[in-house]
């Protein structure tokens, strides 16, 4: 028995064939009304979620690709749609906590930049920082599990660090109206003794379980931070 293949039937053929193919198109553009993008993106930041939980708890380390999937209740395939490996989430992770944590910080100093007397402007930062390091996940993602992981992730972290005492060292001289002339190497210098005074305090009161009090641990390196202001006026 022999098929005969006319113009039309192949005409047909074909507006079958595309047809389908445009169904299959749509199909993949939208589910439930959420575009590919935005499903990916919600997947993306599931795993994010997940490494924050686990890589806060469990550690880095000792996290696992099961462990993950099975937070998710996503498939490896899913993870590798968003991530080359774990340290591509670790990096995801202590950056998606690091870019709330200034934001939060930038609202702050905005709100209290209002008043004139330093110790006034000063404290709300203080607190939005020790505040944030309060949530044991984001300490031990941001100042300890990123340590020595790689080169790349060393460099992020000194890269955040940086940009974290430029921003103090910018609000505190804000804070002071007749100032002395420093150059970018002291201000450097200032901002990045100020910062390690502030992480190793904070540190601190995290590896004691939280001993101290909010507003003790503040007042003690409020008074650093108005040492320095007093050290940047001019005599």
């Amino acid at each position: 028995m022999y098929v005969v293949v006319t113009r039309s039937s192949m005409h047909n053929m074909s507006a079958m064939k595309n047809t389908s193919i445009s169904c299959e198109a749509a199909t993949e553009r939208t589910y439930s009304g959420i575009s590919m993008s935005e499903r990916i993106a919600l997947r993306r930041q599931r795993f994010i979620e997940a490494g924050i939980s686990l890589f806060g708890t469990v550690g880095f380390q000792s996290t696992t690709m099961r462990m993950l999937t099975a937070q998710t209740e996503l498939t490896n395939r899913y993870f590798y749609e968003s991530f080359t490996n774990l340290e591509d989430l670790l990096v995801a992770c202590y950056e998606k906590l690091m870019d709330d944590f200034r934001l939060r910080l930038e609202e702050e100093l905005e709100r209290a930049s209002k008043y004139s007397e330093p110790s006034q402007r000063i404290r709300p930062g203080l607190n939005c920082f020790f505040t944030s390091m309060a949530d044991p996940k984001f300490a031990r993602i941001t100042h300890a599990e990123v340590l020595g992981v790689s080169e790349r992730v060393d460099r992020l972290y000194s890269r955040c660090s940086a940009d974290f005492a430029a921003l103090m060292m910018s609000y505190l001289t804000s804070s002071v109206s007749d100032k002395k002339q420093l150059s970018d190497t002291q201000m450097q210098f200032i901002g990045a003794a100020l910062t390690g005074s502030l992480i190793n305090s904070a540190l601190v009161w995290v590896n004691s379980q939280y001993e101290a009090s909010i507003d003790d641990v503040i007042d003690a390196s409020l008074a650093i931070f108005n040492g320095t202001v007093n050290q940047l006026r001019l005599a």
